[in-house]
């Protein structure tokens, strides 16, 4: 989405299009949910959290402009709300192991995956859930979100420069997690 069109839909949601309004949470929903599931674990806490930044964010349309495009202030709102949720559940920005890994459903559409990729990727995803918080959420909004730097210091709250230190020692650390564990960076591409 250019500037332009960033600003003419922000406008339009602002304005009570209900249609930009729409084509937005179209847009939005699926990448704020796995994210918010990269760091709950847990899709029912994923599925409130979104429902709660959506709220949150059309509620904050007619009281403030926001200098960011509308999907990182979206995205700030929602960070904003997950680190309140963990507050509240009494833990410093964790991860909730209500649900093991296991049998959490996988929300991508369904092709016959074979069994090695399967445990590849749950071995993965261990491994970006014990990186610590901030260091989780840079490296999901970068690789799975493919969120500039920039988008991330906005959401985070920090410089472009730190974003863009975070996302490379959370790859870091998980390649060293997984070397720990004999998996190799061609089993993964990284």
């Amino acid at each position: 989405m250019t500037k332009t069109s960033e600003s003419e839909t922000y406008l339009a949601m602002r304005a009570g299009d209900s249609q930009a309004c729409e084509a937005f949470v179209r847009e939005q929903y699926e990448g704020l949910h796995r994210w918010f599931w990269s760091m709950t674990r847990c899709p029912e806490r994923a599925a409130d959290l979104c429902q709660e930044t959506f709220m949150g964010f059309w509620q904050s349309l007619n009281r403030t402009i926001p200098k960011a495009p509308p999907h990182v202030w979206l995205y700030a709102i929602g960070r904003n709300l997950w680190r309140k949720d963990c507050r509240k559940r009494h833990r410093r920005y964790g991860i909730d192991r209500e649900i093991p890994i296991e049998e959490i459903h996988d929300h991508q559409p369904a092709p016959t995956r074979h069994v090695e990729e399967r445990e590849l990727t749950e071995v993965l995803e261990e491994e970006v859930a014990e990186l610590p918080a901030d260091y989780r959420e840079a490296l999901t909004l970068r690789v799975w979100q493919e969120f500039g730097y920039e988008e991330i210091a906005e959401i985070q709250g920090i410089t472009k420069d730190l974003a863009r230190w975070r996302c490379f020692r959370a790859r870091q650390l998980v390649q060293t997690r997984l070397k720990s564990r004999n998996v190799t960076e061609e089993d993964y591409g990284t």
